[in-house]
């Protein structure tokens, strides 16, 4: 180990807290990386024990005539012939030698009779008991031991207020819920009744089942039986189609965990900067004692793998942790969580990731301090962040980069197809990005120059627009990445905003009436319209072969449910206000997913303001000691750190909302998804407010520093 990197290594022993700093903003992108493994690698080990329809105690997964061929088939159609009645199918297996049991699961929607919950709910066949049962055991209540009994689905009985002893109607009949039942995946309201329920009688089964060991012979034998597969290789397929979404999924979030490490890259290269600078005549001594450049320059890409390697183990070990804690809350509140599931070699990558990104962040920096002539170096001034932004290079690469985000901008509107539109606005997007960081030290410096005339009678103002101004490159680092996480999150909200308009539009557009029947056919339509219309609550019409309802004035909402429904028969019910308040809620989910995702972008942008206002004031104490000498207060002090934190704030706050709500707009325009009416104006007044004020709480503990600052103690350092 050469001179230079038992330097580093010791300084990074000696004192801690800078190394901490330094990775602070890679610990938050390595949390949120292993954070998206551990999900991802949790959500496939869930998928692969409950993907499959296939029940644990089956031995062969066979397909009938008619039954729907796949898990998830749609069941409804009424079968006579007893060659392919599922049913009938399923009675000849069990005396098939060799066979123990024999079931078909089958789910269906229904029109169910429940008061205010009256509609169309999802209704499925289980053995209740014996091997093939997926049932899990009833939290509250008993199976059912009748025809006339059924279970409820826990969050149906949560949403509706149903339980034990409740009843309502399906098809005529009064049925009664005897118990509460976790149902997973309960998209819908749902109930579970016996496979031999006259409520599913006729419907084609998508599955059926056998227990026990016959000969697969036999068993193609039997008449309606279309094909024989043992259940592990039925069970290996369904995982091989779960496992496409959870690495569909895991393919979303590598997006997001990208962006944050990209964020944290720019972080960390500031930090760098600002701690090389503080330590030129350190590095100065190295050259002088006969370091070289390589040597030096190795010894701080040596300190950025250190740093890289304990920000990247913390943060596994945090999100590790984290997971863990978060599904045993999960689990001690009720709810029914699978096991977490901890991949330690994808971990593993992950801190190694964290590692690179540190050293290829540092390596710029590093290249600088092993280019200091040590005699330069031994009078260099304390802050070489202060050296001015070379606009001969910086300015022609912006434009450059504006050039080519507005061509692929354009390009993408021209495409056609979505998924290219969206690639050309996402590469817009990061020369966009790529024209802010080339550029940001004049934008920061033009927007210092504006605002200076209106601080002028305020001290510490004129501070902070000084240190802006003097401090460019330093200030721009902060606001770049923060403009980055700030247009991420409005790009977002805009996209969602017109998503939700158009969705609400089409609902509108295709369901004109309160209530929704679809019929099977014109002559039902009409029937159907005469006898809801002979309501006294209801008005009814047949439109383009489907029956409008509306309810008069000041009708009961529950009777109005009842009379539908019960009216409707077997005929599908759309409830608009329904199925608007489920649009809502979905989008509601989305955005707040997506906001997550953003958010840690956000978040390690955040980090990297404090950390940077954090070093500034330390690097600064002997200047803002001669400040408090010659008559700056410490509420002063406090205020001009404050200042320039919300400097770089607004700055970032103004560029993030304007160049994400015009790539919300051209994501829109790209993918076809909606149009937008009005941008969400609110939201992104309060982002912008928002990112202001954090960038503020980020910087209290750099304002206590320099208020605690003494005269005397920093002349003396």
């Amino acid at each position: 180990m050469n001179p230079a990197t038992r330097a580093a290594v010791a300084g990074a022993r000696r004192s801690p807290r800078r190394l901490l700093l330094t990775g602070l903003a890679v610990l938050v992108a390595t949390v949120f990386a292993a954070a998206s493994v551990l999900l991802t690698s949790t959500l496939r080990a869930d998928l692969t024990e409950n993907s499959s329809t296939v029940p644990a105690g089956a031995t062969f997964a066979l397909e009938a005539d008619g039954s729907g061929g796949g898990a998830g088939g749609r069941a409804g159609v009424s079968v006579t012939d007893d060659t392919t009645d599922t049913a009938a199918v399923v009675d000849r297996l069990r005396t098939v030698p060799g066979v123990t049991a024999a079931s078909a699961s089958a789910e269906t929607m229904v029109q169910v009779v429940a008061g205010s919950a009256s509609g169309s709910w999802m209704i499925r066949t289980d053995p209740m008991t014996g091997p093939l049962s997926t049932l899990a055991t009833p939290t509250d209540g008993r199976l059912p031991a009748g025809p006339d009994e059924v279970l409820i689905g826990a969050g149906t009985a949560e949403r509706t207020g149903l339980g034990s002893g409740s009843t309502l109607e399906v098809d005529g009949r009064t049925l009664t819920v005897t118990g509460v039942v976790p149902v997973r995946y309960e998209y819908s309201d749902a109930l579970v009744v016996q496979e031999t329920d006259p409520a599913v009688a006729g419907f084609f089964g998508s599955r059926i089942a056998v227990a026990g060991d016959p000969d697969p012979a036999a068993l193609a034998a039997v008449s309606g039986v279309t094909q024989v597969q043992p259940a592990e290789e039925q069970r290996a397929e369904d995982l091989a189609r779960a496992s496409t979404s959870a690495n569909a999924l895991l393919a979303g979030l590598s997006v997001f965990v990208g962006l944050a490490l990209v964020a944290a890259a720019v972080v960390v290269a500031s930090t760098f900067r600002i701690i090389l600078a503080r330590r030129t005549r350190e590095l100065a001594m190295l050259r002088c004692v006969g370091a070289s450049r390589g040597q030096v320059a190795r010894s701080v890409l040596v300190e950025a793998a250190l740093t890289g390697l304990v920000a990247g183990v913390a943060g596994a070990l945090i999100a590790v942790g984290g997971g863990w804690a978060a599904l045993a809350a999960a689990g001690a509140s009720g709810a029914d969580v699978p096991a977490l599931v901890v991949p330690w070699g994808r971990i593993a990558g992950c801190v190694l990731l964290a590692v690179v990104v540190t050293v290829l962040a540092a390596l710029s920096p590093a290249l600088a301090a092993g280019r200091t002539p040590p005699v330069v170096a031994l009078g260099a001034a304390d802050a070489t962040g202060a050296r001015a932004p070379r606009a001969r290079i910086r300015l022609p690469l912006a434009a450059l980069a504006v050039v080519a985000a507005v061509a692929l901008a354009v390009a993408g509107l021209g495409i056609g197809e979505p998924g290219l539109g969206t690639a050309a606005a996402a590469l817009s997007g990061l020369a966009v990005f790529a024209a802010i960081v080339v550029a940001g030290p004049f934008v920061v410096s033009g927007v210092a120059a504006l605002v200076a005339p209106l601080v002028a009678r305020w001290a510490p103002g004129r501070i902070a627009v000084g240190n802006a101004r003097r401090m460019s490159r330093r200030t721009a680092a902060m606001t770049t990445v923060l403009s980055l996480g700030v247009g991420l999150t409005a790009a977002l909200l805009v996209s969602v905003a017109g998503a939700s308009a158009d969705i609400q539009a089409t609902i509108e557009r295709n369901y004109p009436a309160d209530i929704v029947v679809m019929p099977g056919g014109d002559d039902e339509a009409a029937t159907l319209a005469a006898q809801l219309d002979r309501s006294p609550d209801l008005t009814a019409r047949v439109d383009d072969g489907l029956v409008l309802v509306d309810p008069v004035a000041g009708a009961d909402p529950v009777a109005v449910r009842t009379a539908v429904v019960g009216g409707a028969g077997d005929a599908p019910v759309m409830f608009t206000a329904d199925l608007q308040e489920q649009t809502e809620s979905a989008i509601g989910v989305v955005r707040w997913i997506g906001l997550g995702l953003v958010g840690v972008t956000l978040l390690v942008a955040v980090v990297g303001v404090g950390v940077t206002m954090a070093l500034s004031v330390s690097e600064r104490t002997r200047e803002i000691a001669l400040l408090r000498t010659v008559g700056l207060s410490r509420v002063a002090a406090r205020r001009a750190v404050a200042a320039e934190a919300t400097l770089a704030g607004v700055v970032a706050a103004v560029l993030g909302v304007v160049l994400g709500a015009v790539y919300g707009v051209l994501a829109l325009r790209t993918t076809g998804i909606g149009s937008l009416t009005g941008l969400p104006v609110g939201q992104l007044a309060g982002l912008a407010a928002g990112v202001v004020v954090v960038a503020v709480l980020a910087s209290v503990g750099p304002m206590r520093r320099a208020g605690r600052v003494e005269p005397a103690h920093g002349v003396i350092a």
